[in-house]
Parts: structure tokens; sequence; C-alpha cells
């Protein structure tokens, strides 16, 4: 009995561990990714990967595939000497014989680092301008909840380019006039994204409904016509 378990166990190792073999070694990811990105600064590999068995038409392949981030310097980094390149995506290896050879490197999440300050005044006055256009539609929505709408000091910045960025609004309530006593409430989140055609440029740009997300709806306000006729609505502040 001891003699079939252990010809069981062994058998069972050599069909799991079949496709272990040779993944590559953290380093060796790192040298690899590296040939992908000739003038990287950084490149670091995160986690252990997931080796997977996948079918191409009759044929069985397995894949390994390796988190990293890999820091760049920018191709503007003369006038903005701080400024880098963060691309996060997986490394990406193919099983040939006993062994995992790199394939390509498949980009995700791709952002820009050391960006110089943002003129906010600049921002919010294109918000102004654009957010009854692009960003929400405007109708009936009363003006006061929206004013977070504007970018501050602690707005949470995504640069994509020298001449792209966007900044992220966790938490939004909006509050639109549905009838003569009745008010909708709606919590949702915002990303907005500027444009400007070369670097050094103002900003000029929103991207066309790029604003507002809904996540839930909340329990509607009921007021009376008189204070719903009194209030401010966002098209009446907005140009």
């Amino acid at each position: 009995m001891k003699t079939l378990k252990l010809i069981f166990a062994s058998a069972l190792f050599l069909i799991l561990g079949s496709t272990a073999i040779g993944q590559p070694s953290a380093a060796q990811v790192k040298k690899d990714v590296s040939k992908t990105f000739p003038t990287a600064v950084s490149v670091e590999v995160i986690g252990n990967g997931e080796t997977t068995e996948e079918w191409e038409g009759s044929t069985k392949m397995y894949y390994h595939r390796r988190r990293v981030k890999v820091t760049t310097k920018t191709s503007f980094d003369k006038e903005f000497p701080e400024s880098r390149a963060i691309s996060e995506g997986l490394a990406v290896y193919t099983k040939q014989g006993g062994t995992f050879v790199y394939k390509k490197y498949n980009p995700g999440y791709e952002e820009l680092t050391g960006m110089p300050p943002i003129d906010i005044d600049e921002i919010n006055a294109l918000i102004t301008k654009n957010i009854c256009k692009l960003v929400i539609n405007c109708n009936s929505v009363v003006a006061q909840p929206v004013s977070n709408w504007y970018m501050t000091k602690d707005s949470k910045v995504t640069w994509y380019s020298s001449t792209s960025f966007s900044f992220k609004i966790d938490t939004l309530v909006i509050k639109r006039r549905r009838n003569a006593i009745y008010m909708d409430v709606t919590e949702g989140k915002a990303d907005i994204r500027f444009y400007r055609d070369n670097m050094g440029d103002k900003w000029d740009r929103v991207l066309d409904a790029s604003g507002f997300t809904r996540t839930r709806d909340l329990k509607a306000e009921e007021y009376t016509e008189e204070e719903l006729d009194n209030m401010t609505y966002l098209n009446q502040v907005a140009q």
C-alpha cells in the first residue's frame, strides 16, 4: 500500500510540476523586461506570477505572467528633470520544452510622476465654462451640492502625458429637481480629464462625458414649491 501511495504521489508531483518547471526568477524577469525598456530607471517584479494552461485552436499552451512595475525617464525630462513614467503591466512567458521563454510585455496602468504644479484657478475656470456642456447635465441641478466639482490643492491628480491629466472626486452628491415638491438625491464620483495641444499651452479642453458617474440613489427630499423656486441651480451660475 505504501508503495502504491508513493507511486501515486510521484506521478502527481510530475503532473503538477510539469507546469512549474523553468518558471523565470525575479532576476530573469528584470533582465527580460529591461530589453523592452532599455532606458528604464528601475524594474520591480511584483509577486510570484501565475501559470495558466490555455488552448489556441487545437494547441495547448502554457503561459506564465508576472506583474512588473517599470520606471523610465520621460521624453521631456530636460524641461521637468523630476518627471518619470510609471508603467505597471505583465511580463508574458510561453513554455518551450522544459522552460518558459519571454514573449512580450503587456502594458496596464500608466501614469507620470514628478510633473509641475497645475494652475488650479485656470482649471476651475475651465470647469465652470464646460461643466454643463461636457461634464454633467446641469438642468435642474442645485448648485451648492456640487461646489466640490472644483479642483483644490488636495485633489487626486493623474498625469497621462504632458498634454493630458485628470483629477478624481471620490464622493459627489447631486440634487436634481424632479417636480414641484421633490428633489432626487444621487451619490456618485467623478474623474474629469483635461487636454491641451502642446506642453506649456493653457489647458483648453475637457473630455466629453468624463464627469459624474452614479453609484447609488439616496432618499428623495421634499420641499415646498416656493423653496424649490428660490434655490440656485447650476445652469444659472455656470457659463
